[in-house]
């Protein structure tokens, strides 16, 4: 099963309970990896999609260890506006992931039904025929959006992320649509990312971390504050 996820990694994430993102940067800055920022700071906004029954959903909540998300994602601060999106299937088989992802024509939130605007945008992208019939049997789920800090370490073998200011909306087509935002979270996420081959080196950065590894989907934390 691992060998058809295509782009493989692990990945591991950290709650940092009880710190500030100042020290939380400052720590990150400060490990013997030494991280440095790679990218500039970028507002991270998704569109989640699942079956009706939420399959998803209940296969991460009951620990399956081959499970899936499908998310549309673009950035920046713009949430009505789906600039240059990216239709992603993410694949995981315990602790190894792997992603493909197709470009999407722009589209907007526009107060029409977002099942149908996601369609429309599917219809005209050259997706492969697996996907474009998976893609029937699921729905818009729910909306999500965070900032996102990017840092590699000094050999460039590690990538870690940190994640705040955590939203969530309905996307569920009632009327006009509109995306509602929760108020932010104030969990503070991190997730290291390595491939394969790099292991054994992994204990190493993670030790040296000061935060509690802990297993933590956006999605799932989403579906429960929206859907109760």
């Amino acid at each position: 099963m691992q060998s058809s996820l295509p782009h493989l990694r692990y990945e591991k994430k950290f709650i940092a309970e009880g710190f500030s993102l100042a020290e939380v940067v400052a720590r990150v800055r400060r490990h013997p990896a030494v991280f440095r920022e790679a990218y500039p700071p970028r507002v991270v906004n998704n569109i989640y999609l699942d079956s009706p029954a939420r399959w998803d959903y209940h296969a991460h909540i009951n620990g399956a260890a081959d499970r899936s998300k499908t998310r549309v994602r673009w950035y920046g601060p713009d949430r009505e506006t789906a600039d240059r999106p990216m239709l992603e299937r993410k694949l995981k088989r315990g602790m190894v992931s792997g992603k493909e992802a197709h470009a999407l024509p722009r589209f907007s939130i526009d107060g029409g039904c977002l099942h149908s605007q996601l369609g429309t945008a599917f219809d005209a992208s050259p997706l492969p025929h697996m996907l474009r019939s998976a893609l029937k049997h699921v729905e818009p789920a729910l909306f999500n959006r965070f900032e996102r800090l990017y840092f590699q370490s000094g050999d460039g073998q590690f990538r870690l992320t940190v994640d705040w200011g955590l939203q969530f909306a309905s996307v569920a087509c009632k009327g006009r649509q509109s995306i509602d935002l929760s108020p932010p979270a104030r969990t503070l996420i991190l997730e290291l990312k390595f491939g394969l081959e790099r292991a054994e080196e992994a204990d190493a950065i993670t030790n040296a971390l000061p935060f509690r590894v802990a297993r933590f989907s956006k999605y799932v934390a989403g579906i429960e504050r929206v859907d109760g």
